[in-house]
């Protein structure tokens, strides 16, 4: 459908859930030859994160300028940001008619094939649920030790993504490992999307101070909504341990 912003977000974390479950079976059953589909999935879906850091940009310029936003040169940064998520939005259109799309499509879809058709049982399926949720703890705590000792912008971007990661392959398991995974699962989501926020912020300062750069007459404007989000940033980056210790709690 066109311009269904909804359509596109689930079509997107449903590429990027099964890049990271792929990544995962391949960490531990080397045998699976996913390699060549993970990065072809990796590199189609790229559109799609840009579109939604886009969107994501836009709405926090919009809640950023509060007031401001009435302003001249309010409406003049909510026109830029809109302009730079429409541009993101043609891409991710592009996308969903290119032959690489397809293409990508049609390997998955082998893929599955190729796996034997009799259905495994929840309790065959147990002992891999168990390692796959196993080497998802260990690269989870190994991210939280190097966020701790540097809480940069960078490392807690990463551990974000690992929790985000641990999250789709801790749902792909709750089914047959049952409630405590289903709970596991929910405070990996809690800690993932803080550190989500705090991410969206350090961008939409980068970016908006990009933009005072660009355009000397919003500078101010610009260089204030930057250092507002900074802050915002700053103080978020401190606070994500209690959601952490709320994980490790149940693990």
């Amino acid at each position: 459908l066109a311009d269904n912003p909804e359509a596109i977000r689930k079509l997107r974390l449903s590429f990027r859930r099964v890049q990271y479950q792929l990544e995962t079976m391949a960490n531990i059953e080397k045998t699976l030859a996913t390699k060549t589909l993970i990065r072809r999935l990796h590199d189609v879906g790229k559109p799609f994160g840009n579109l939604r850091d886009a969107e994501v940009l836009e709405l926090r310029v919009i809640k950023g300028l509060g007031d401001r936003g009435q302003t001249p040169k309010g409406l003049q940064l909510m026109k830029i940001a809109a302009d730079a998520r429409r541009h993101e939005q043609l891409a991710t259109e592009e996308l969903l008619d290119s032959l690489a799309y397809q293409e990508t499509i049609r390997a998955l879809h082998e893929y599955r094939r190729a796996f034997p058709a009799h259905s495994m049982s929840p309790t065959m399926f147990q002992p891999i649920a168990r390692r796959i949720l196993q080497a998802s703890w260990r690269k989870l705590e190994r991210e939280v030790k190097r966020a701790k000792r540097n809480g940069s912008d960078a490392h807690l971007h990463y551990l974000r993504i690992t929790a985000k990661r641990a999250v789709y392959s801790t749902q792909a398991s709750s089914n047959v490992l049952g409630p405590p995974a289903e709970e596991l699962a929910l405070r990996l989501d809690l800690l993932q999307k803080f550190l989500g926020k705090q991410h969206d912020q350090v961008i939409a300062s980068a970016w908006t101070k990009e933009v005072g750069r660009a355009h000397p007459a919003l500078k101010k404007l610009a260089r204030a909504l930057a250092a507002e989000e900074r802050k915002r940033a700053n103080s978020n980056a401190k606070h994500w341990t209690p959601l952490w210790e709320s994980v490790r709690d149940l693990h």
